[in-house]
C-alpha cells in the first residue's frame, strides 16, 4: 500500500507567507491550477480512497482531484492544521518582532512552544499519529491519498521516519507537493519525496 501525503494548493495567505492555522482561507487561482495539474498524476495511481482535512483549502484540493470520476474525499478532523493562536494571520518577520522569545523557542525547540489559545506541536503529533495508525491498520492493500497541511504533513513524515519533532522543518514542503509512504504488512518501509511536475 502507498500512502500519499499531499499538501493543499496555494492560497493568498500562502503567497503572502501568513500563517493560516484554522482560518478557512480558500485556494487562490494558482492553487486551483496546481490542483488541476495533479489530476493526471492521480489518474496514474491506484488510489481508491482520498482523505482530507476539513479546512476548505485542503477539501477543495481533494474535490478537484476527485472530479474526473475517482473517489470523492472523506473528511477527517485529525488532519486539520495546527491552531497557531495569536500568530494566525501574521508573517514570520512580524512574529519575530512581536513575540521574540516564543519565536526563538519555535526555531530551536518547537515542541516546547506554548502559546495562549493555540495547539501544541505535541498535541498535533498525537492526533496525526493516531490517524496514520488507523490508515495502516485498516487500509489493507488499497492506496490512500491524504490531503492536508504543511505542519500536519511534516509531522506525519516525522512519525513515518521515527524522527524527533525538532526536525519538523526538514520535512516542510511547498504547496501541491506529494510525499509517498510505502508500506508492507502494516509497517512503513520507505519514504519518498515526489516534487517533480507537481509544484506550480
Amino acid at each position: 500500500m502507498n500512502i500519499y501525503l499531499l499538501r493543499h494548493g496555494q492560497t493568498c495567505w500562502n503567497q503572502e507567507r501568513r500563517l493560516q492555522g484554522l482560518r478557512d482561507v480558500p485556494l487562490n487561482s494558482v492553487g486551483i491550477r496546481q490542483s488541476r495539474r495533479l489530476i493526471e498524476w492521480h489518474r496514474k495511481t491506484a488510489v481508491t480512497r482520498i482523505v482530507s482535512s476539513p479546512l476548505v483549502r485542503a477539501r477543495r484540493t481533494a474535490e478537484i482531484l476527485g472530479e474526473y470520476g475517482g473517489p470523492g474525499p472523506l473528511v477527517d478532523d485529525r488532519l486539520r492544521e495546527i491552531d497557531h493562536g495569536p500568530w494566525t494571520g501574521l508573517r514570520l518577520p512580524d512574529i519575530e518582532q512581536r513575540f521574540p522569545h516564543e519565536f526563538a523557542t519555535w526555531n530551536f525547540f518547537p515542541e516546547g512552544l506554548r502559546l495562549s489559545s493555540s495547539e501544541s506541536l505535541g498535541a498535533v503529533y498525537r492526533r496525526c499519529t493516531r490517524f496514520l495508525m488507523d490508515v495502516l491498520n485498516t487500509g489493507g492493500s488499497e492506496d490512500v491519498l491524504v490531503v492536508s497541511h504543511g505542519v500536519v504533513n511534516a509531522l506525519l513524515l516525522c512519525a513515518a521516519l521515527g524522527a524527533s519533532l525538532r526536525r519538523i522543518r526538514e520535512f516542510s514542503l511547498p504547496n501541491a507537493t506529494i510525499s509517498t509512504l510505502r508500506t508492507k504488512r502494516r509497517k512503513i518501509v520507505a519514504v519518498k519525496r515526489e516534487l517533480d511536475a507537481i509544484t506550480e
